[in-house]
């Protein structure tokens, strides 16, 4: 079980760079290789002495270690072996997945956001106080080799947000404080834009689609929600004032709706499918001068199936996307954070362990306690994070330590 050397010194997640202390710790999963930042947290704001270090991903032992002072982001897979990420020059920063090289990539840009996606690398760069910005596509060795465009679209450079770029979803989806943007991952076209009016906000999912969903600011509620195409058309609207928070969104294909407020929608078409009063927990109003607003209960999309949590009536529960047929129901007291999904289990965690429930079914597949796996009640504590890596294999890191688990053996 890898820990982390010297006093104070604590894992953290090379995607957030090693600027600031953001808490959070993390790794980037490149296959054999998982590859962390170790730091010592400096009063919540600073990373004192940070480096970037590969772990082995199946026996834990420690690679390479390479220094890694005032990065201010990583991309979150590997690109042709190697973690790219930028700091406040005007070079892209490379570390070689297998040895731990650094690669410095000179480049006539300021970069403040950078995305990845199998072997390309998007590189955001420009001044966002000016509205004049650029997004390129390329490799490590040529970062604009595939295409570069322009947009007109900006922000303060403190309302800067770290996911600037997503190009998860099938399109290229670029943000920047109330403007938004979506484009082509081959080409770069854009091939939309709207306003992010008031506190509104907007996610990518698959088929190229985004949901919009509408709220004013100093605590107005929502007022509805939007599914865009990938022209930006809105195909299916709600003014539904609940929304869905995903921690998990990995639809089957094309045939699993989208779900907006207590409602599912063809991702093809717009068309409404469904509706189910699942969706929606309201948590018990207290007086006519203290009203409540109710709740979006889904938590992840799991191929067919969504996984509800109520945290109102405490329970979860599974629903039928074709459907939308509640499958079972169970008491949920534990408040876990939902972590990954290997096709099969789907795992939460707390502070005291992690365990994992069948979707379709809700019967409890493993529980794990944290006192079991290291008596020092410090090693594994606050929030961390779990992939899956197929096979019944999972790595989980926390600030202290980090674990990797696969099937017993019989």
């Amino acid at each position: 079980m890898p820990r982390t050397d010297g006093p104070g010194a604590e894992f953290r997640d090379p995607r957030a760079g090693t600027e600031f202390d953001t808490g959070e710790p993390g790794f980037v999963d490149a296959g054999a290789t998982l590859v962390t930042v170790v730091g010592v947290p400096d009063d919540d704001m600073y990373l004192r002495d940070p480096v970037l270090t590969g772990f082995d991903a199946r026996t834990g032992a420690r690679r390479w270690q390479t220094p890694a002072p005032n990065l201010r982001g990583c991309g979150p897979t590997a690109v042709d072996g190697q973690i790219v990420c930028f700091g406040h020059d005007k070079a892209l920063i490379a570390f070689d997945v297998a040895t731990g090289q650094l690669t410095r990539t000179p480049t006539d840009w300021y970069p403040f956001a950078l995305a990845t996606l199998d072997d390309r690398l998007y590189v955001a760069e420009g001044d966002v106080e000016s509205d004049d910005v650029r997004v390129h596509s390329g490799t490590l060795a040529d970062p604009d080799a595939y295409w570069s465009q322009a947009f007109g679209m900006g922000t303060s450079w403190e309302d800067l947000p770290f996911d600037a770029l997503d190009v998860s979803h099938g399109q290229g989806i670029f943000t920047l404080g109330a403007d938004i943007a979506g484009f082509d991952l081959a080409n770069g076209k854009q091939t939309w834009s709207a306003d992010l009016d008031g506190c509104s906000d907007a996610a990518g999912t698959s088929g190229t689609l985004v949901v919009h969903t509408r709220s004013g600011c100093g605590g107005d509620r929502i007022t509805g929600s939007a599914l865009l195409d990938r022209t930006g058309h809105a195909i299916a609207t709600t003014d539904s004032a609940v929304a869905q928070s995903l921690s998990i969104d990995r639809p089957t294909d094309e045939t699993i709706p989208v779900l907006l407020g207590d409602s599912a929608y063809n991702r093809r078409t717009g068309s409404l499918m469904w509706r189910s009063p699942d969706l929606i927990s309201v948590p018990a109003q207290t007086s006519p001068d203290n009203p409540v607003s109710a709740n979006g209960t889904a938590a992840a999309i799991l191929g067919d199936l969504a996984l509800l949590r109520d945290l109102d009536a405490h329970t979860i529960s599974g629903l039928d996307l074709r459907t939308g047929h509640r499958l079972w129901r169970a008491d949920d007291n534990r408040f876990g954070t939902i972590q990954a999904w290997d096709g099969d289990t789907v795992v939460l965690s707390d502070g005291t362990g992690l365990w994992a429930v069948d979707p379709r079914n809700g019967a409890i597949a493993w529980d794990i306690p944290f006192l079991a796996v290291n008596v020092d009640r410090t090693a594994l504590t606050g929030s961390g994070r779990l992939a899956a890596h197929g096979n019944g294999r999972y790595t989980y890191a926390s600030a202290r330590a980090m674990i990797g688990l696969r099937p017993l053996e019989r």
